[in-house]
């Protein structure tokens, strides 16, 4: 029951709650929040700006006084107040400011919903052109009107990363059990964000396209938050259970059904995977486990491998794979990044089904990829490196169903291995995928 209650959540925090700012659609990565470091008050924690927190025993936590927000109601106000509690001490970390809550219109929070996704629009073209010579979305489809779709509803609010505001609509009276739970989440993120500035780091890596990082690391995020949203299910009494998980089940996914498969499993990777993987750290160090975390991950460097497998976590690290400087006339070089075991899955899982994806992406060691774009067209260049040999061979084989499957007839698709390297390359000029093949050295 618990399983399918977080499944839940995780849908309801992807498609009406957490702020898209950080949406990157070449790796669908969400989330990130900003809000400086300060020295701590005198609360039995010792919290050092951008180093890792030691959790102790905290004193009682005295609730915040949020009377001055006016255009909320008695109600919402108390429930905050008490939600402010219950995350301090669920967390076991105070906040080291108050929580700066802003209350606003449905017609502010769209507009600031709209504004975040059209703020990444001039990638859409690029990453549209690409999904659809992948074959992972369907021709007709838009893919920033997909994602402006699925970001419209909202439930009880979100963290804006950039802001640090905790932005809650200010028409309810009251909120629900699951519009509560939504609401803890989000003051997890502030509360975290505070102690450890993971927005900075989690910033730095898209914007330095280390996307499967920023994938790793987002997943680090909201497994955290996660977790603490299951402890505070289980302070649930039955019938407030009960009511959650009618409430849950009433969630409104036609949004996110509508979205390509590969979109909306990144999309929920965060919160299911990201949770397994934060429930593995605290099963090994409670919350101080979790606290390393914050720190060790961006200088790894994370993958979503260790994610996926966190036997994986600080051991297997990611393989260096260069790739050629190649110049296509008529086209700029988009992006290059690297695609990731998460990547893979859920490209793989879409076309040919979920067994295949896992299998064939079990054994990734490293890649790097180049993604080009003219305006109309998309070029792609994937170079990948297995853990064993055999493992590239499987890699390969699904590859080479998968681009049968998926690529359209009349584009090039080219999947073949070369001294331990395994490349793949797809265009929908057949002329650009020669001249890619030829620039590695493919014959």
């Amino acid at each position: 029951m618990l399983r399918r209650l977080v499944f839940l959540i995780a849908l309801v925090l992807v498609v009406g709650a957490c702020t898209p700012d950080a949406v990157d659609t070449s790796s669908t990565v969400a989330g990130g929040s900003t809000s400086p470091g300060s020295t701590p008050p005198d609360t039995g924690s010792t919290t050092p700006e951008g180093s890792t927190t030691t959790t102790q025993a905290m004193p009682p936590v005295t609730p915040p006084d949020l009377s001055g927000l006016e255009d909320l109601s008695v109600g919402v106000r108390k429930q905050l107040e008490d939600l402010i509690v219950t995350v301090q001490e669920v967390r076991g970390l105070p906040f080291l400011s108050p929580p700066n809550i802003t209350a606003v219109t449905d017609a502010e929070l769209e507009a600031r919903y709209r504004e975040a996704i059209e703020e990444g629009a001039e990638d859409f073209p690029a990453d549209d052109a690409l999904y659809k010579l992948l074959g992972l979305m369907d021709q007709e489809a838009d893919l920033e009107t997909l994602l402006l779709d699925l970001y419209g509803a909202q439930v009880a609010g979100f963290y804006d990363g950039e802001t640090g505001e905790i932005v809650v609509p200010a028409r309810q009276e009251s909120l629900t059990l699951l519009q509560q739970g939504t609401m803890l989440h989000e003051l997890v993120h502030a509360l975290t964000d505070q102690h450890f500035g993971f927005d900075a780091q989690f910033r730095a890596m898209v914007d330095e396209e280390r996307l499967d990082e920023a994938t790793a690391y987002q997943a680090l995020i909201e497994g955290d938050a996660t977790l603490a949203w299951v402890m505070w299910v289980q302070s649930l009494s039955p019938q407030e259970l009960g009511r959650l998980v009618a409430e849950s089940l009433d969630v409104d996914r036609s949004s996110l059904d509508a979205v390509p498969q590969f979109i909306s499993d990144s999309l929920l990777f965060p919160y299911d995977t990201g949770l397994a993987f934060v429930q593995e750290l605290f099963a090994t160090g409670d919350w101080n486990a979790v606290n390393d975390a914050y720190s060790t991950f961006p200088d790894l460097p994370g993958s979503s491998e260790q994610v996926i497998t966190p036997a994986d976590y600080q051991r297997d690290l990611p393989l260096v794979v260069e790739l050629p400087t190649i110049t296509i006339a008529g086209y700029n070089l988009e992006r290059t990044s690297v695609w990731g075991e998460e990547g893979f899955r859920t490209m793989i899982d879409q076309v040919l089904g979920e067994s295949k994806g896992a299998k064939a992406a079990d054994g990734w060691g490293g890649d790097s990829y180049h993604q080009w774009f003219d305006g109309e067209n998309a070029a792609f260049l994937l170079v990948y490196k297995g853990d064993t040999a055999r493992d590239l061979e499987e890699l390969r084989a699904t590859l080479l169903e998968y681009a049968l499957a998926a690529v359209p007839e009349e584009d090039f698709v080219w999947v073949d291995e070369e001294e331990g390297l395994l490349y793949f390359i797809a265009a929908d000029e057949i002329s650009v995928g020669e001249l890619i093949r030829s620039a590695v050295g493919l014959g």
